[in-house]
């Protein structure tokens, strides 16, 4: 009886060196989800990155700013971007812009509302063109993603 558990398990042991368990999808994700997914997330971290800025700023200077003065305000640079490069490293690489193409790859839209006293920013992705994948936030800071339909 020890004979043939000593057998079994010699075999077994063969068989799964000679046929391992294949890996699964969610193991091993193909390279353009890789990109994708980095791609996304350098987009929902700069919105972090604004949403971060925009409450610092407020608060110190009573209400939102523009894109143009977020950029270059210390709230942004000092604190908002700061935090979120170390979420998505990304950020800490990329020269942002005062224009509409805000880093290579991505359109920014930002508004100011009512007096200063609520903000909406857009960031899409322009190499995307069959999804239209797009984040969105605003004052409240809720951060969303979107595709076209």
């Amino acid at each position: 009886m020890r004979k043939r558990c000593g057998i079994l398990v010699a075999v077994s042991s063969v068989l799964f060196l000679v046929f391992p368990f294949p890996q699964r999808a969610q193991n091993s994700p193909a390279k353009a989800d890789n990109s994708q997914h980095a791609r996304r997330s350098f987009a929902v971290n700069l919105l972090r990155a604004i949403n971060t800025a925009e409450m610092a700023y407020r608060d110190k200077h009573g209400s939102f700013a523009s894109w143009h003065d977020l950029l270059n305000s210390e709230e942004f640079t000092a604190r908002g971007l700061k935090w979120a490069a170390r979420e998505e490293p990304q950020l800490s690489l990329v020269q942002l812009s005062d224009g509409a193409q805000v880093a290579p790859g991505w359109a920014l839209r930002f508004n100011l509302i009512a007096d200063s006293r609520g903000y909406d920013v857009l960031l899409e992705d322009t190499t995307d063109n069959s999804r239209g994948y797009a984040v969105f936030t605003d004052e409240r800071g809720v951060i969303r993603e979107s595709s076209a339909l």
